[in-house]
This record gives C-alpha cells, sequence and structure tokens, in this order.
C-alpha cells in the first residue's frame, strides 16, 4: 500500500509538470498590458484544474501513506517486543546461559577491581617521594595529596575512555547498522546461543555472554565495511 500511494503521488506529479509546461501562450499586439481573459477552452484553466486535484489527491495519499506507516512502525515493535521477551524469558530458564552470565560479569568485575588495586599501589609508589620530607606533617600531606591525584587521574581517564568507547559504538551503530536487519540479528543471535548453548559451549568451550558480544562486533565491523565500499 504505501508503494502504491508513492506510485500515485509520482503519476500525479508528472501530470501536474505536463500541464504546467504545455501551457498555451497567446501574443496580443497591444502597447500595454491587459488582465488575462479566462476561458473555458484555455489551458491555463486546465492547468489550474489539474494542479487543484493534484494538491488533494497528494494530501489524501500522504495521509494514507502516514498511517500505513504508523502501523508498520507499530506492527515492527509489537514484534520485536514479543521477540525480545520470548528470548529473555528463555534465557531465564537456560541454567548454562544464567552461568556464563555470572560469570562474565564476576570477571568484569574481579578486573575492575583489580585495577583499582593496581592503580592504589602506583598511587601509593608515586606518593612515597613524600618521605624525603623532613617535617612529617607536610609529608603527611603530600603523601595523600599525591595519592589522591594519581587514583584520581587514573580513574578518570579511564572512565572518561570507556565512555569515549562507547560513544564511538553507538556512532557507529546508528551510521552505519541503525535499521531493522541489525535488530534481528541482536535478536537471532541471542536466540541461537541461549538455544544452543550446549552445543556452542561442547565446540567452543567459550563464555556464551562473551561470544554473543564477540558476534556483534564482527557484525558491526561487516556492516561498516560494507558501508564504506558502498559510499
Amino acid at each position: 500500500m504505501i508503494e502504491e500511494c508513492q506510485d500515485k503521488i509520482c503519476y500525479l506529479t508528472q501530470e501536474r509538470d505536463y500541464a504546467r509546461t504545455h501551457q498555451k501562450i497567446v501574443e496580443i499586439p497591444v502597447e500595454k498590458p491587459v488582465l488575462y481573459e479566462k476561458c473555458e477552452a484555455c489551458n491555463r484553466t486546465a492547468y489550474q484544474n489539474a494542479k487543484a486535484k493534484y494538491e488533494t489527491q497528494k494530501e489524501r495519499l500522504a495521509g494514507q501513506y502516514k498511517a500505513k506507516t504508523v502501523m508498520f512502525q507499530t506492527t515492527l515493535f509489537l514484534l520485536a517486543w514479543y521477540s525480545l521477551t520470548t528470548t529473555l524469558f528463555q534465557a531465564v530458564q537456560s541454567d548454562m546461559f544464567l552461568v556464563d552470565c555470572k560469570s562474565f560479569f564476576n570477571d568484569l568485575a574481579s578486573f575492575i577491581q583489580t585495577f583499582v588495586g593496581w592503580t592504589i599501589d602506583a598511587g601509593h609508589s608515586a606518593a612515597q617521594i613524600s618521605t624525603k620530607i623532613p617535617t612529617a606533617f607536610i609529608a603527611g600531606m603530600v603523601y595523600w595529596l599525591l595519592l589522591i591525584l594519581i587514583v584520581g587521574i587514573c580513574m578518570a581517564g579511564t572512565g572518561m575512555l570507556a565512555i569515549l568507547i562507547e560513544i564511538k559504538v553507538i556512532e557507529l551503530y546508528k551510521k552505519n547498522c541503525w535499521d531493522v536487519i541489525t535488530l534481528l540479528m541482536i535478536l537471532t543471535s541471542a536466540a541461537v546461543i541461549i538455544y544452543f548453548g550446549e552445543v556452542i559451549k561442547k565446540a567452543l568451550s567459550i563464555n556464551l555472554l562473551f561470544f554473543w558480544l564477540i558476534l556483534q562486533g564482527i557484525y558491526l565491523t561487516i556492516r561498516r565495511y560494507i558501508s564504506q565500499d558502498t559510499d
């Protein structure tokens, strides 16, 4: 229906352009301009009628197109919502997937904890410069200032780097693959990993959630490569 409305709008546009470019030109041999005398057989009248018909049908077809677009988007949203909820419910019932999710987030938390420990140790090492100050009070202030400064810089820098990476990934998604195909790929890959988790674990011995993230990265790289070739 949407394509039919677009074809009708295109046809009416061609009729309007034809009527506009095929008007009757009349030369009046007088020295001063006179008002246009309208007649029933005049092409100008035909043009006005064609224009009015075009505008009326264009508004009607534009309304139909908008209604069909809203219906299509609503249907797509409902299907996506149904697929997402079904996949999530199945994920909750999959013991292997839940175990891998817990393991993934536990490893992530352990990495963050280790990184924070390294940062604090680096701050302590750098703050040892304060031991060369003879005054104990000033040495203590310098120690804590250096420790807070170094730890703060490391943590803030890491946080900003993570935010920049996230923003870059979102920009790449919006630029190259922000469409229905991406939604289908995300849901399909998640469903495959959840339903066939045991088979994947036997073949690859990899964390399922981490494997899903790898698939998204591969998909984003392929879509970006295709988009560059198209441009």
